[in-house]
């Protein structure tokens, strides 16, 4: 495995931790994964019950995302941008990990977010996750997704950071110096860690926000 894939496989380790810390003990309801990439959380809502409609706007990563797929559980569809293809108030819970600057390559971040709202049911759950870096900033700032939600209506349930991307700890995951099994372990830490300490004054850190249609 190389030091690309280690850091991604540690990233995502990460990310699933913060993720079962806000929707581990929810009814498993009714998910979109909104820009689900090759299906890795899909994979793993669809493992704990969830059931999932993914879309995604790149045909070869929703090839990989079908061949990890539940059929049972999951649908995945080819989403041309623009208006969601799903009635209003249909989802219990929406997840969108890492898809904020793209969606601004096409358009203003609130046209999305008021999508994510006309498909969430009230009541319903939006789950983000984000990386605060240099391509993210010159879009918009970490702190302006989180206003243009609650902008749109959106209640804050929870905004903090989960991951710092300088952090000398990914140098050893980098390198392959940590094992891979002590991921788990470590990803568990760190976002105990960014969680308790907050953001910082700088570095570059994913931020993890919770947001409630009320």
């Amino acid at each position: 495995m190389d030091s690309r894939l280690r850091r991604e496989n540690y990233r995502r380790l990460v990310e699933e931790a913060a993720i079962w810390e806000r929707w581990g003990d929810l009814p498993r309801g009714l998910v979109l994964d909104y820009g689900c990439g090759t299906g890795w959380f899909l994979q793993r809502l669809a493992g704990r019950g969830f059931r999932v409609l993914g879309l995604e706007v790149q045909g070869e990563f929703l090839r990989e995302a079908r061949l990890r797929a539940n059929s049972g559980k999951t649908l995945l569809v080819l989403y041309g941008g623009g208006t969601l293809p799903i009635r209003k108030d249909a989802f219990d819970l929406l997840l969108a990990v890492g898809v904020v600057r793209s969606l601004m390559d096409r358009g203003p971040l609130g046209e999305a977010v008021e999508e994510w709202r006309r498909c969430l049911r009230p009541g319903g759950r939006l789950l983000l996750v984000e990386t605060d870096n240099a391509a993210l900033r010159r879009k918009i700032t970490a702190e302006g997704i989180r206003e243009t939600l609650q902008q749109a209506g959106f209640q804050g349930l929870a905004w903090h950071p989960i991951r710092d991307t300088s952090w000398w700890g990914l140098g050893l995951v980098k390198a392959g110096l940590w094992p891979t099994s002590l991921y788990g372990r470590m990803a568990r830490w760190e976002l105990k860690q960014r969680k308790k300490k907050g953001a910082p004054k700088k570095g570059k850190m994913a931020y993890l926000g919770e947001f409630l249609k009320s």
